[in-house]
Protein backbone atom coordinates (compact mmCIF):
# COMPACT_ATOMS: atom_id res chain seq x y z
CA UNK A 1 0.00 0.00 0.00
CA UNK A 2 1.82 3.04 -1.26
CA UNK A 3 -1.07 5.34 -0.26
CA UNK A 4 0.09 7.48 2.79
CA UNK A 5 -1.26 10.32 5.03
CA UNK A 6 -3.30 12.83 3.53
CA UNK A 7 -2.00 15.89 3.67
CA UNK A 8 -4.97 19.04 4.00
CA UNK A 9 -3.42 21.76 1.47
CA UNK A 10 -5.16 25.15 0.49
CA UNK A 11 -4.57 26.95 -2.81
CA UNK A 12 -4.70 30.59 -2.75
CA UNK A 13 -6.85 30.40 -5.72
CA UNK A 14 -10.44 29.34 -4.67
CA UNK A 15 -13.85 29.45 -5.10
CA UNK A 16 -16.38 32.02 -3.54
CA UNK A 17 -18.97 30.57 -0.93
CA UNK A 18 -22.25 29.51 -2.75
CA UNK A 19 -25.22 27.17 -1.80
CA UNK A 20 -24.61 23.43 -1.57
CA UNK A 21 -26.08 21.16 -4.21
CA UNK A 22 -26.82 24.12 -6.65
CA UNK A 23 -25.25 25.30 -9.70
CA UNK A 24 -22.75 27.97 -8.67
CA UNK A 25 -20.56 30.90 -10.02
CA UNK A 26 -16.80 30.89 -9.63
CA UNK A 27 -15.09 33.76 -7.85
CA UNK A 28 -12.59 35.83 -9.00
CA UNK A 29 -8.91 35.62 -7.54
CA UNK A 30 -5.46 35.98 -8.23
CA UNK A 31 -3.42 33.32 -10.10
CA UNK A 32 -0.37 34.05 -8.73
CA UNK A 33 0.23 32.40 -5.52
CA UNK A 34 2.08 35.49 -4.48
CA UNK A 35 -0.84 38.00 -5.46
CA UNK A 36 -2.94 39.43 -3.07
CA UNK A 37 -6.43 38.49 -1.30
CA UNK A 38 -9.22 37.47 -3.58
CA UNK A 39 -11.85 39.44 -4.29
CA UNK A 40 -15.17 37.33 -3.32
CA UNK A 41 -17.34 39.67 -4.62
CA UNK A 42 -15.95 39.47 -8.26
CA UNK A 43 -18.11 36.38 -9.84
CA UNK A 44 -17.03 34.63 -13.27
CA UNK A 45 -17.48 31.49 -14.44
CA UNK A 46 -15.68 28.63 -15.11
CA UNK A 47 -16.47 27.47 -18.00
CA UNK A 48 -19.42 27.57 -20.92
CA UNK A 49 -21.41 25.60 -18.31
CA UNK A 50 -21.54 26.58 -14.77
CA UNK A 51 -20.38 23.58 -12.68
CA UNK A 52 -22.46 22.02 -9.79
CA UNK A 53 -20.99 21.06 -6.12
CA UNK A 54 -21.80 17.97 -4.55
CA UNK A 55 -21.98 17.37 -0.50
CA UNK A 56 -20.01 14.05 -0.41
CA UNK A 57 -16.08 14.80 -1.82
CA UNK A 58 -15.44 12.46 -4.40
CA UNK A 59 -14.20 9.19 -3.86
CA UNK A 60 -10.29 9.79 -4.21
CA UNK A 61 -8.62 7.23 -6.33
CA UNK A 62 -5.63 5.30 -4.89
CA UNK A 63 -2.14 6.48 -7.22
CA UNK A 64 -1.30 3.99 -9.28
CA UNK A 65 2.15 2.37 -9.01
CA UNK A 66 4.55 3.25 -11.90
CA UNK A 67 7.55 0.79 -11.79
CA UNK A 68 8.43 1.47 -15.46
CA UNK A 69 11.53 3.77 -15.27
CA UNK A 70 9.90 7.42 -15.51
CA UNK A 71 10.42 10.72 -14.70
CA UNK A 72 13.96 10.28 -16.87
CA UNK A 73 16.56 12.86 -17.32
CA UNK A 74 20.13 12.92 -18.42
CA UNK A 75 22.40 16.11 -18.33
CA UNK A 76 25.35 17.09 -18.14
CA UNK A 77 27.45 16.86 -15.16
CA UNK A 78 31.22 17.05 -14.88
CA UNK A 79 33.34 16.82 -17.43
CA UNK A 80 31.76 17.09 -20.52
CA UNK A 81 34.16 15.03 -22.58
CA UNK A 82 33.88 11.88 -20.20
CA UNK A 83 31.25 12.20 -17.74
CA UNK A 84 27.05 11.72 -18.17
CA UNK A 85 24.45 12.30 -15.69
CA UNK A 86 21.22 10.29 -15.17
CA UNK A 87 17.82 10.06 -13.30
CA UNK A 88 14.86 8.19 -12.67
CA UNK A 89 11.77 7.09 -10.34
CA UNK A 90 10.06 4.19 -9.96
CA UNK A 91 7.21 3.29 -7.36
CA UNK A 92 9.10 0.06 -6.20
CA UNK A 93 12.80 -0.32 -5.43
CA UNK A 94 15.00 -1.72 -7.52
CA UNK A 95 17.90 -3.38 -6.09
CA UNK A 96 19.79 -4.27 -9.58
CA UNK A 97 18.85 -0.81 -11.13
CA UNK A 98 21.70 0.14 -13.74
CA UNK A 99 22.63 2.71 -16.59
CA UNK A 100 23.52 0.93 -19.70
CA UNK A 101 26.07 2.60 -21.97
CA UNK A 102 27.44 1.84 -25.12
CA UNK A 103 28.72 2.79 -28.37
CA UNK A 104 26.27 0.53 -30.31
CA UNK A 105 22.22 1.36 -31.03
CA UNK A 106 21.59 -2.26 -29.63
CA UNK A 107 23.76 -1.72 -26.67
CA UNK A 108 25.91 -4.16 -26.95
CA UNK A 109 29.14 -4.57 -24.75
CA UNK A 110 28.03 -2.37 -22.74
CA UNK A 111 29.52 -0.08 -19.76
CA UNK A 112 27.11 -0.34 -16.65
CA UNK A 113 27.26 1.81 -13.95
CA UNK A 114 24.75 1.45 -10.43
CA UNK A 115 22.79 4.55 -9.41
CA UNK A 116 22.52 6.10 -5.77
CA UNK A 117 19.20 5.08 -4.81
CA UNK A 118 17.34 7.04 -2.57
CA UNK A 119 13.52 6.89 -0.73
CA UNK A 120 11.46 9.75 -0.97
CA UNK A 121 8.24 11.19 -0.26
CA UNK A 122 6.22 12.95 -2.95
CA UNK A 123 3.46 14.55 -2.75
CA UNK A 124 0.03 13.69 -5.32
CA UNK A 125 -3.25 15.33 -5.74
CA UNK A 126 -6.36 13.74 -5.20
CA UNK A 127 -7.95 12.37 -8.51
CA UNK A 128 -11.38 10.59 -8.78
CA UNK A 129 -11.08 7.06 -10.91
CA UNK A 130 -11.12 9.18 -14.10
CA UNK A 131 -8.14 11.12 -13.37
CA UNK A 132 -9.96 14.22 -12.59
CA UNK A 133 -8.85 16.68 -10.03
CA UNK A 134 -10.71 17.17 -6.98
CA UNK A 135 -11.19 20.56 -5.79
CA UNK A 136 -13.15 21.67 -2.26
CA UNK A 137 -15.02 25.16 -2.59
CA UNK A 138 -14.35 26.65 0.81
CA UNK A 139 -16.34 29.81 2.59
CA UNK A 140 -14.42 33.00 2.61
CA UNK A 141 -14.95 36.29 4.69
CA UNK A 142 -15.01 39.61 3.40
CA UNK A 143 -11.36 39.54 2.85
CA UNK A 144 -10.99 36.38 0.79
CA UNK A 145 -9.58 34.50 3.35
CA UNK A 146 -10.91 30.98 4.45
CA UNK A 147 -13.83 30.93 7.51
CA UNK A 148 -12.80 28.50 9.96
CA UNK A 149 -15.60 26.27 11.67
CA UNK A 150 -15.93 25.34 15.37
CA UNK A 151 -13.25 22.65 14.60
CA UNK A 152 -10.70 24.95 13.73
CA UNK A 153 -11.08 23.73 10.08
CA UNK A 154 -11.75 25.77 6.92
CA UNK A 155 -15.90 25.69 6.18
CA UNK A 156 -16.24 23.96 3.00
CA UNK A 157 -19.56 24.63 0.49
CA UNK A 158 -18.52 21.50 -1.28
CA UNK A 159 -16.67 19.56 -4.09
CA UNK A 160 -15.96 19.41 -7.92
CA UNK A 161 -13.75 17.98 -10.08
CA UNK A 162 -12.35 20.10 -13.23
CA UNK A 163 -14.31 17.30 -15.71
CA UNK A 164 -15.23 19.92 -18.81
CA UNK A 165 -13.91 22.83 -17.63
CA UNK A 166 -12.52 25.29 -19.67
CA UNK A 167 -12.22 29.15 -20.09
CA UNK A 168 -9.68 32.05 -19.05
CA UNK A 169 -11.29 32.07 -15.46
CA UNK A 170 -10.42 28.39 -15.59
CA UNK A 171 -6.99 28.37 -17.54
CA UNK A 172 -5.43 31.65 -15.56
CA UNK A 173 -6.33 30.05 -11.87
CA UNK A 174 -8.46 33.01 -10.90
CA UNK A 175 -11.54 29.82 -10.46
CA UNK A 176 -9.34 26.75 -8.93
CA UNK A 177 -10.57 25.91 -5.81
CA UNK A 178 -8.46 24.23 -3.08
CA UNK A 179 -6.70 20.74 -3.74
CA UNK A 180 -5.32 18.19 -1.22
CA UNK A 181 -2.60 15.72 -1.73
CA UNK A 182 -1.66 13.04 -0.69
CA UNK A 183 2.23 11.44 0.02
CA UNK A 184 3.47 8.64 -2.05
CA UNK A 185 6.93 6.46 -1.12
CA UNK A 186 8.98 6.14 -4.45
CA UNK A 187 12.34 6.05 -5.08
CA UNK A 188 14.74 8.12 -6.73
CA UNK A 189 17.84 6.50 -8.87
CA UNK A 190 20.77 9.21 -9.77
CA UNK A 191 23.67 7.67 -12.03
CA UNK A 192 26.87 9.26 -12.99
CA UNK A 193 28.64 7.25 -16.34
CA UNK A 194 32.07 7.93 -15.81
CA UNK A 195 35.65 7.24 -18.44
CA UNK A 196 33.77 8.17 -21.58
CA UNK A 197 35.35 8.41 -24.62
CA UNK A 198 35.57 12.14 -25.89
CA UNK A 199 33.75 13.35 -29.19
CA UNK A 200 32.04 10.09 -29.01
CA UNK A 201 28.33 9.07 -29.68
CA UNK A 202 26.72 6.59 -27.05
CA UNK A 203 23.64 4.80 -26.24
CA UNK A 204 22.13 4.02 -23.11
CA UNK A 205 19.03 2.83 -21.32
CA UNK A 206 18.37 2.76 -17.55
CA UNK A 207 16.16 0.42 -15.33
CA UNK A 208 16.54 -3.04 -14.19
CA UNK A 209 17.01 -6.45 -15.12
CA UNK A 210 14.40 -7.55 -12.44
CA UNK A 211 11.94 -4.84 -13.63
CA UNK A 212 11.55 -2.79 -17.08
CA UNK A 213 14.19 -0.62 -19.02
CA UNK A 214 13.48 2.58 -20.66
CA UNK A 215 13.53 3.58 -24.48
CA UNK A 216 16.73 3.70 -25.68
CA UNK A 217 18.14 7.50 -25.35
CA UNK A 218 21.27 8.78 -27.21
CA UNK A 219 23.92 11.82 -26.21
CA UNK A 220 27.28 12.96 -27.41
CA UNK A 221 30.38 13.54 -25.63
CA UNK A 222 31.86 17.40 -25.85
CA UNK A 223 35.36 17.45 -28.28
CA UNK A 224 38.31 19.80 -28.28
CA UNK A 225 38.26 23.35 -27.66
CA UNK A 226 37.28 25.36 -30.98
CA UNK A 227 35.35 22.17 -32.63
CA UNK A 228 31.65 23.11 -33.71
CA UNK A 229 28.76 22.95 -31.32
CA UNK A 230 24.73 23.41 -31.30
CA UNK A 231 22.51 23.97 -28.72
CA UNK A 232 18.88 24.98 -28.20
CA UNK A 233 17.61 27.32 -25.20
CA UNK A 234 13.81 27.43 -24.01
CA UNK A 235 12.59 28.44 -20.91
CA UNK A 236 9.30 28.41 -18.28
CA UNK A 237 7.32 25.21 -19.53
CA UNK A 238 5.55 25.65 -15.99
CA UNK A 239 2.86 23.54 -16.69
CA UNK A 240 0.13 24.12 -14.13
CA UNK A 241 -1.81 20.96 -12.82
CA UNK A 242 -5.41 23.03 -13.08
CA UNK A 243 -4.54 23.07 -16.53
CA UNK A 244 -3.75 19.44 -17.15
CA UNK A 245 -7.47 18.57 -18.30
CA UNK A 246 -8.04 22.26 -19.46
CA UNK A 247 -5.41 23.49 -21.84
CA UNK A 248 -2.12 21.08 -21.03
CA UNK A 249 0.73 23.20 -20.80
CA UNK A 250 2.95 20.40 -20.71
CA UNK A 251 2.25 19.24 -24.11
CA UNK A 252 2.95 23.10 -25.40
CA UNK A 253 6.68 22.47 -23.78
CA UNK A 254 7.22 19.38 -24.72
CA UNK A 255 6.23 20.42 -28.56
CA UNK A 256 8.71 23.38 -28.31
CA UNK A 257 11.50 21.32 -27.93
CA UNK A 258 10.21 19.11 -30.18
CA UNK A 259 10.06 21.88 -32.63
CA UNK A 260 13.28 22.98 -31.59
CA UNK A 261 15.08 19.62 -32.33
CA UNK A 262 13.93 19.36 -35.83
CA UNK A 263 15.44 22.94 -36.44
CA UNK A 264 18.58 22.51 -34.60
CA UNK A 265 20.98 19.56 -34.65
CA UNK A 266 21.87 20.12 -31.03
CA UNK A 267 24.48 18.34 -28.91
CA UNK A 268 22.49 19.69 -25.64
CA UNK A 269 19.50 21.60 -24.54
CA UNK A 270 19.35 24.56 -21.83
CA UNK A 271 16.31 25.33 -19.81
CA UNK A 272 16.59 28.24 -17.82
CA UNK A 273 14.22 27.62 -15.24
CA UNK A 274 10.15 27.25 -13.84
CA UNK A 275 10.12 23.66 -15.01
CA UNK A 276 7.03 23.34 -13.18
CA UNK A 277 4.21 25.56 -11.71
CA UNK A 278 4.64 23.98 -8.28
CA UNK A 279 7.09 22.20 -6.86
CA UNK A 280 4.96 20.59 -4.22
CA UNK A 281 2.41 18.72 -6.46
CA UNK A 282 4.45 16.06 -8.31
CA UNK A 283 1.95 15.19 -11.11
CA UNK A 284 3.20 18.44 -12.72
CA UNK A 285 7.10 17.09 -12.91
CA UNK A 286 5.39 13.51 -13.93
CA UNK A 287 3.38 15.66 -16.53
CA UNK A 288 6.34 17.61 -18.36
CA UNK A 289 8.46 14.78 -17.97
CA UNK A 290 6.39 12.16 -19.14
CA UNK A 291 5.26 14.57 -22.42
CA UNK A 292 9.07 15.17 -22.75
CA UNK A 293 10.58 12.17 -22.61
CA UNK A 294 10.75 11.16 -26.50
CA UNK A 295 12.91 14.61 -27.20
CA UNK A 296 14.73 14.60 -23.80
CA UNK A 297 16.08 11.28 -25.18
CA UNK A 298 17.74 12.62 -28.03
CA UNK A 299 20.59 14.76 -25.92
CA UNK A 300 21.28 15.74 -22.75
CA UNK A 301 19.81 19.04 -20.77
CA UNK A 302 21.51 21.82 -18.58
CA UNK A 303 18.82 23.09 -16.51
CA UNK A 304 18.74 26.30 -14.33
CA UNK A 305 16.54 26.53 -11.25
CA UNK A 306 13.67 28.80 -11.23
CA UNK A 307 11.54 29.81 -8.49
CA UNK A 308 8.66 28.03 -9.29
CA UNK A 309 10.59 24.93 -8.70
CA UNK A 310 10.46 25.34 -5.06
CA UNK A 311 7.27 26.48 -4.64
CA UNK A 312 4.80 24.50 -2.43
CA UNK A 313 1.31 24.64 -2.79
CA UNK A 314 -0.35 26.93 -0.28
CA UNK A 315 2.37 30.28 -1.12
CA UNK A 316 2.63 30.75 2.11
CA UNK A 317 4.34 27.59 3.66
CA UNK A 318 8.37 26.72 3.18
CA UNK A 319 9.57 26.82 0.22
CA UNK A 320 10.73 23.41 -0.98
CA UNK A 321 14.30 23.57 -1.34
CA UNK A 322 15.38 20.22 -2.14
CA UNK A 323 12.58 19.74 -5.02
CA UNK A 324 14.90 20.79 -7.74
CA UNK A 325 17.67 18.89 -7.26
CA UNK A 326 15.55 15.83 -6.26
CA UNK A 327 14.69 15.95 -9.41
CA UNK A 328 17.32 16.82 -11.83
CA UNK A 329 20.72 15.34 -11.07
CA UNK A 330 22.79 18.36 -11.90
CA UNK A 331 26.25 19.32 -9.88
CA UNK A 332 25.87 21.18 -6.09
CA UNK A 333 28.70 23.39 -5.18
CA UNK A 334 30.11 24.02 -1.99
CA UNK A 335 27.42 21.86 -1.03
CA UNK A 336 24.29 24.24 -1.38
CA UNK A 337 21.32 22.97 -2.28
CA UNK A 338 18.89 26.46 -2.08
CA UNK A 339 16.26 26.21 -4.57
CA UNK A 340 18.38 24.12 -6.68
CA UNK A 341 22.43 24.17 -7.32
CA UNK A 342 24.76 26.52 -8.84
CA UNK A 343 27.65 24.57 -11.10
CA UNK A 344 29.44 24.87 -14.54
CA UNK A 345 30.88 23.18 -17.34
CA UNK A 346 33.39 23.28 -20.68
CA UNK A 347 31.64 22.17 -23.84
CA UNK A 348 34.51 22.39 -26.74
CA UNK A 349 36.49 25.70 -24.98
CA UNK A 350 32.79 27.29 -24.06
CA UNK A 351 32.26 27.68 -20.50
CA UNK A 352 29.01 27.61 -19.28
CA UNK A 353 28.37 29.03 -15.75
CA UNK A 354 25.01 28.28 -14.32
CA UNK A 355 23.86 30.75 -11.56
CA UNK A 356 20.80 29.91 -8.44
CA UNK A 357 18.85 33.07 -8.75
CA UNK A 358 16.39 31.38 -5.95
CA UNK A 359 19.62 31.98 -3.45
CA UNK A 360 17.43 34.90 -1.76
CA UNK A 361 16.62 33.35 1.43
CA UNK A 362 17.79 35.26 4.57
CA UNK A 363 20.78 33.83 5.97
CA UNK A 364 24.29 34.74 7.78
CA UNK A 365 26.07 34.54 4.30
CA UNK A 366 22.80 36.63 2.78
CA UNK A 367 21.33 39.33 5.76
CA UNK A 368 19.66 41.21 2.59
CA UNK A 369 17.96 38.54 1.01
CA UNK A 370 19.55 39.12 -2.56
CA UNK A 371 18.68 36.46 -5.50
CA UNK A 372 22.44 35.87 -5.40
CA UNK A 373 24.19 35.64 -2.15
CA UNK A 374 27.73 36.40 -1.19
CA UNK A 375 28.98 33.10 -1.36
CA UNK A 376 28.16 32.06 -5.06
CA UNK A 377 29.03 35.29 -6.24
CA UNK A 378 32.42 34.73 -4.99
CA UNK A 379 32.53 31.22 -6.37
CA UNK A 380 31.04 32.27 -9.68
CA UNK A 381 34.20 35.36 -9.98
CA UNK A 382 36.59 32.83 -9.23
CA UNK A 383 34.98 30.20 -11.53
CA UNK A 384 34.82 32.69 -14.42
CA UNK A 385 38.38 33.98 -14.22
CA UNK A 386 39.71 30.32 -13.86
CA UNK A 387 38.38 29.08 -17.20
CA UNK A 388 39.23 32.09 -18.69
CA UNK A 389 42.92 31.86 -17.42
CA UNK A 390 42.40 27.78 -18.66
CA UNK A 391 41.59 29.12 -21.91
CA UNK A 392 37.80 29.53 -22.48
CA UNK A 393 37.50 30.96 -26.01
CA UNK A 394 33.54 31.88 -25.13
CA UNK A 395 31.94 32.58 -21.39
CA UNK A 396 27.97 31.84 -21.35
CA UNK A 397 26.44 33.02 -17.95
CA UNK A 398 22.57 31.86 -17.46
CA UNK A 399 20.11 32.18 -15.05
CA UNK A 400 16.94 32.40 -14.59
CA UNK A 401 15.64 35.98 -12.94
CA UNK A 402 16.73 38.42 -15.70
CA UNK A 403 18.69 41.71 -15.16
CA UNK A 404 17.43 42.76 -18.60
CA UNK A 405 14.43 42.01 -19.93
CA UNK A 406 11.36 43.42 -21.93
CA UNK A 407 8.45 42.82 -19.06
CA UNK A 408 8.52 44.15 -15.05
CA UNK A 409 10.50 41.26 -13.12
CA UNK A 410 13.41 42.78 -14.38
CA UNK A 411 13.27 46.41 -12.79
CA UNK A 412 10.55 45.27 -9.79
CA UNK A 413 11.86 41.87 -8.32
CA UNK A 414 13.44 43.10 -4.78
CA UNK A 415 15.55 40.19 -4.44
CA UNK A 416 17.50 40.72 -8.28
CA UNK A 417 17.31 44.58 -7.52
CA UNK A 418 19.38 44.06 -4.18
CA UNK A 419 21.63 42.36 -6.25
CA UNK A 420 21.75 44.07 -9.42
CA UNK A 421 24.43 46.27 -9.19
CA UNK A 422 27.52 44.24 -8.46
CA UNK A 423 26.19 41.22 -10.43
CA UNK A 424 26.30 43.50 -13.02
CA UNK A 425 29.57 44.94 -12.41
CA UNK A 426 30.67 41.60 -11.83
CA UNK A 427 29.17 40.18 -15.29
CA UNK A 428 30.91 43.53 -17.79
CA UNK A 429 34.20 42.81 -15.44
CA UNK A 430 34.47 39.03 -16.57
CA UNK A 431 33.92 39.72 -19.99
CA UNK A 432 31.48 37.42 -20.16
CA UNK A 433 29.78 37.15 -23.56
CA UNK A 434 26.20 36.03 -23.18
CA UNK A 435 23.11 35.97 -20.45
CA UNK A 436 20.81 33.63 -20.96
CA UNK A 437 17.61 34.22 -18.87
CA UNK A 438 14.30 33.42 -18.22
CA UNK A 439 11.31 34.41 -15.79
CA UNK A 440 9.70 36.84 -17.90
CA UNK A 441 7.96 35.27 -20.58
CA UNK A 442 8.61 37.57 -23.38
CA UNK A 443 11.13 37.71 -26.19
CA UNK A 444 14.15 39.88 -25.12
CA UNK A 445 17.84 40.65 -27.04
CA UNK A 446 19.80 43.56 -25.63
CA UNK A 447 22.34 45.14 -27.43
CA UNK A 448 25.94 44.58 -25.81
CA UNK A 449 26.00 45.93 -22.67
CA UNK A 450 28.58 47.47 -20.47
CA UNK A 451 28.29 48.09 -16.63
CA UNK A 452 27.30 51.56 -15.29
CA UNK A 453 26.83 52.34 -11.41
CA UNK A 454 23.63 52.82 -9.94
CA UNK A 455 24.37 56.57 -9.56
CA UNK A 456 25.05 57.51 -13.42
CA UNK A 457 21.89 55.02 -14.49
CA UNK A 458 19.13 53.08 -12.37
CA UNK A 459 19.61 50.24 -15.01
CA UNK A 460 23.55 50.07 -14.42
CA UNK A 461 23.91 49.09 -17.98
CA UNK A 462 25.11 51.58 -21.35
CA UNK A 463 25.58 50.51 -24.68
CA UNK A 464 29.01 49.05 -25.51
CA UNK A 465 30.07 50.31 -28.97
CA UNK A 466 31.61 47.45 -30.26
CA UNK A 467 31.85 47.54 -33.99
CA UNK A 468 28.81 46.03 -35.99
CA UNK A 469 30.00 43.79 -39.20
CA UNK A 470 27.43 42.27 -41.79
CA UNK A 471 28.39 38.38 -42.12
CA UNK A 472 28.54 36.87 -45.81
CA UNK A 473 25.05 35.36 -44.26
CA UNK A 474 23.59 39.12 -44.13
CA UNK A 475 23.66 38.93 -40.29
CA UNK A 476 24.90 41.76 -38.06
CA UNK A 477 27.81 40.45 -35.55
CA UNK A 478 29.10 42.26 -32.81
CA UNK A 479 33.22 42.41 -33.84
CA UNK A 480 35.35 42.10 -30.47
CA UNK A 481 32.66 43.36 -28.30
CA UNK A 482 33.85 44.48 -24.58
CA UNK A 483 29.66 44.05 -23.51
CA UNK A 484 27.44 41.21 -22.91
CA UNK A 485 24.32 40.60 -24.80
CA UNK A 486 21.16 39.39 -22.60
CA UNK A 487 19.26 36.82 -24.22
CA UNK A 488 15.82 35.60 -22.95
CA UNK A 489 13.31 33.73 -25.63
CA UNK A 490 10.04 34.33 -24.57
CA UNK A 491 8.40 30.89 -22.78
CA UNK A 492 8.23 27.32 -24.47
CA UNK A 493 4.81 27.50 -22.35
CA UNK A 494 1.58 29.03 -22.28
CA UNK A 495 2.53 31.67 -19.52
CA UNK A 496 2.80 34.94 -21.41
CA UNK A 497 3.91 38.79 -20.44
CA UNK A 498 3.35 41.94 -21.65
CA UNK A 499 5.65 43.40 -23.50
CA UNK A 500 5.29 46.09 -20.70
CA UNK A 501 8.19 48.65 -21.12
CA UNK A 502 6.94 48.75 -24.65
CA UNK A 503 4.11 50.42 -24.25
CA UNK A 504 3.41 54.05 -22.61
CA UNK A 505 4.60 55.48 -19.18
CA UNK A 506 0.69 55.77 -18.07
CA UNK A 507 0.23 52.26 -18.84
CA UNK A 508 3.43 50.91 -17.10
CA UNK A 509 2.36 52.39 -14.09
CA UNK A 510 -1.21 51.16 -13.85
CA UNK A 511 -0.55 47.97 -14.43
CA UNK A 512 2.70 47.67 -12.15
CA UNK A 513 2.41 50.24 -9.31
CA UNK A 514 5.58 49.37 -8.02
CA UNK A 515 7.08 50.73 -10.69
CA UNK A 516 5.49 54.64 -10.65
CA UNK A 517 9.29 55.83 -9.67
CA UNK A 518 9.94 55.16 -13.37
CA UNK A 519 9.93 57.94 -15.67
CA UNK A 520 9.45 58.85 -19.62
CA UNK A 521 13.37 59.71 -19.78
CA UNK A 522 14.02 56.51 -17.95
CA UNK A 523 11.35 54.33 -20.10
CA UNK A 524 13.18 55.53 -23.19
CA UNK A 525 16.75 54.61 -22.16
CA UNK A 526 15.89 51.58 -20.97
CA UNK A 527 13.94 50.62 -24.05
CA UNK A 528 17.04 51.66 -25.94
CA UNK A 529 19.46 48.71 -24.16
CA UNK A 530 17.30 46.36 -26.43
CA UNK A 531 18.14 45.27 -30.25
CA UNK A 532 14.76 42.88 -30.62
CA UNK A 533 11.69 42.03 -27.93
CA UNK A 534 8.30 42.25 -28.06
CA UNK A 535 5.20 40.09 -26.74
CA UNK A 536 4.24 37.58 -29.88
CA UNK A 537 0.94 36.45 -28.48
CA UNK A 538 -1.53 39.59 -29.05
CA UNK A 539 -3.82 39.39 -26.80
CA UNK A 540 -6.27 42.01 -25.13
CA UNK A 541 -5.75 41.21 -21.58
CA UNK A 542 -2.84 43.01 -21.74
CA UNK A 543 -4.60 45.82 -21.85
CA UNK A 544 -4.75 46.00 -18.10
CA UNK A 545 -2.16 43.03 -16.94
CA UNK A 546 0.98 41.96 -17.19
CA UNK A 547 -0.01 38.57 -18.18
CA UNK A 548 -2.08 36.46 -20.09
CA UNK A 549 -4.30 33.39 -18.97
CA UNK A 550 -2.15 31.05 -19.68
CA UNK A 551 -3.49 29.79 -22.66
CA UNK A 552 -0.67 31.60 -25.27
CA UNK A 553 -0.50 29.50 -28.52
CA UNK A 554 3.04 31.07 -29.71
CA UNK A 555 6.09 30.03 -28.21
CA UNK A 556 9.67 30.38 -28.40
CA UNK A 557 13.01 28.79 -28.57
CA UNK A 558 16.51 30.13 -29.31
CA UNK A 559 19.57 27.95 -31.67
CA UNK A 560 23.20 28.63 -30.32
CA UNK A 561 25.59 27.55 -32.99
CA UNK A 562 29.29 28.22 -31.87
CA UNK A 563 32.23 27.51 -34.37
CA UNK A 564 35.66 28.92 -33.11
CA UNK A 565 35.59 32.59 -32.71
CA UNK A 566 31.84 32.90 -34.29
CA UNK A 567 28.94 33.09 -32.20
CA UNK A 568 25.37 32.89 -33.91
CA UNK A 569 21.98 33.49 -32.22
CA UNK A 570 18.38 32.76 -33.49
CA UNK A 571 15.65 33.07 -31.89
CA UNK A 572 12.63 31.01 -33.72
CA UNK A 573 8.52 31.04 -32.83
CA UNK A 574 5.97 28.57 -32.98
CA UNK A 575 2.55 29.35 -33.90
CA UNK A 576 -1.04 27.07 -33.64
CA UNK A 577 -3.50 25.13 -31.89
CA UNK A 578 -1.82 22.08 -30.33
CA UNK A 579 -4.51 19.95 -31.65
CA UNK A 580 -4.33 16.38 -32.54
CA UNK A 581 -3.81 16.34 -36.31
CA UNK A 582 -2.80 19.94 -36.57
CA UNK A 583 0.54 20.61 -37.90
CA UNK A 584 1.96 24.04 -36.53
CA UNK A 585 4.24 26.53 -38.02
CA UNK A 586 7.72 27.88 -37.50
CA UNK A 587 9.59 31.02 -38.05
CA UNK A 588 12.64 32.55 -37.28
CA UNK A 589 12.09 36.11 -36.12
CA UNK A 590 15.89 37.26 -35.28
CA UNK A 591 19.17 36.21 -35.56
CA UNK A 592 22.72 37.87 -34.26
CA UNK A 593 25.94 36.52 -33.88
CA UNK A 594 29.41 37.98 -32.18
CA UNK A 595 33.24 37.03 -33.78
CA UNK A 596 36.01 37.61 -32.42
CA UNK A 597 39.13 38.00 -33.98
Amino acid sequence: MYLKRKMKRFSVPSIAAVALLAPFILAGCQSNAASSTIDSSSMVSSSNNEVELVESKPEVAEVEANNAPNRIITTLNGNTQTQMGFNWYTTDKFDDAKVWVSTSEDLSDPLIFDPEVAEVTNQYAERTEDGYYIYADLEKDDEGDPVEGEDGEPIINGYYTDEDVSGPEWTSGDAVGSLDLVDVTEYSYKALATDLEPNTTYYYQVGSDSGKKSEIGTFNTSCEVGDEFTFVQYTDTQNAYWNEHAFNEAAYGADTIKQALEVADADFVLHTGDVVETAEVEDEWVDIFSQSEESWLQQPLVVAPGNHDEYALNYGDSQLTEKFNEHINVPVTDEKVDGGSYYSLDYNGVHVVVANTNDNKESEDNPEGKAIGTEQLAWIEEDIKQARENGAQWVVLTYHKPLYSKSYHSLQDEDVQKVREEFMQMIDELDVDLALQGHDHVISRTKSLNFTPREENFSNATIDQAEVVLGEDNVEYYKNPSGTVFVLPNTGGTKAYDDLYGKSLEHVHEVRPDLSWMTQEDLDYYNNLFAFGGQPQKDGVFANSHSNNRDSTVQNFAVYNVNGNELTVEIYQIFGELVEGEERAVEKVHEFGIVKE
